[in-house]
């Protein structure tokens, strides 16, 4: 049980596999499409108590979440730097070099990473009640980009926060007749300015978020999706599609699925052309 792999990072050409028992490795990743890099990553500190929830990166420092707080690991040290036990996700906002925490009890957290010194919380209203008085509120990821925060939670649909002016508000509810209210994850594609979203009733939906123009298209054989990410090779853009009974990829030129996998899987995450994930715990990988 110990030996399960519990999430899974990529950063400048290696895969970060945090396991059950607490210990993050590192494992070098060759890709034709971009030149190695190396970066020491030798963490004297085991999760041992905890678990990993989440990895991101910035600048050769890594923010690791876990069930008890958010740690910084940088040349060799690890330390906490903000104790919190209830976070759901988190997201690095490059463009404001801020790191966003979503919590239960506190809303939106900010953390400057010039300094990793607290910023403010936004308390959102979401978190204060059960949205619509049925649901408790689960967000299921957060994505981050020049101060605009997607939030994609179950049961209640896409929340947008404008960080800089404090303003929130569910968005796309209802885009040429999807009411969209169970998104399992969401990704944004900063080049093509879309906003896309797995969603328990729709499939795969794609946004513009400059005109709203909506796409959706259902999965194969009406699989549930539960995670999608980007995978790009020299000429091809696609959307990799982790659902319910197998893997999938999506080419937006043709507007076709294609199998990749067809079991169950989990902990997905992507490097240009290399497709990473687990089965029974255990890591694969598939040139796409």
């Amino acid at each position: 049980m110990k030996n399960i792999i519990t999430s899974l990072f990529v950063y400048k050409s290696n895969l970060y596999l945090s396991y059950l028992n607490g210990k993050i490795v590192q494992q070098h990743v060759d890709t034709k499409y971009k030149k190695s890099e190396s970066i020491s990553f030798t963490p004297i500190f085991d999760f041992d108590n905890t678990i990993v929830l989440d990895i991101k990166a910035y600048k050769n420092r890594f923010y690791i979440l876990t069930r008890d707080g958010l740690y910084e690991y940088h040349n060799q040290l690890t330390k906490k730097i903000k104790e919190i036990s209830d976070a759901q996700v988190i997201a690095i906002d490059s463009v404001l070099k801020i790191l966003f925490i979503v919590s239960d009890t506190r809303g939106l957290i900010g953390i400057n990473l010039r300094n990793n010194r607290f910023i403010d919380d936004i308390n959102l209203d979401i978190f204060n009640k059960n949205v619509d008085d049925e649901n408790i509120v689960s967000v299921t990821s957060i994505v981050a980009s020049a101060g605009v925060i997607f939030l994609s939670i179950l049961n209640a649909g896409i929340f947008r926060i404008d960080y800089k002016k404090k303003e929130f508000s569910f968005k796309y509810k209802t885009l040429h007749k999807l009411e969209i209210k169970n998104p399992q994850d969401i990704f944004f594609n900063e080049k093509e300015k879309q906003l896309v979203i797995v969603d328990f009733d729709y499939g795969l939906v794609i946004i513009n978020i400059e005109n709203e123009n909506t796409n959706n298209y259902r999965l194969p054989n009406d699989d549930i999706p539960n995670t999608v990410k980007l995978v790009k090779t020299y000429n091809k853009t696609y959307y990799v599609i982790q659902a319910r009974n197998g893997l999938y990829k999506f080419d937006p030129g043709n507007e076709e699925f294609i199998k990749i996998r067809e079991e169950r899987t989990s902990n997905l995450t992507t490097y240009f052309n290399k497709l990473f994930f687990t089965q029974k715990g255990q890591l694969n990988t598939i040139d796409i």
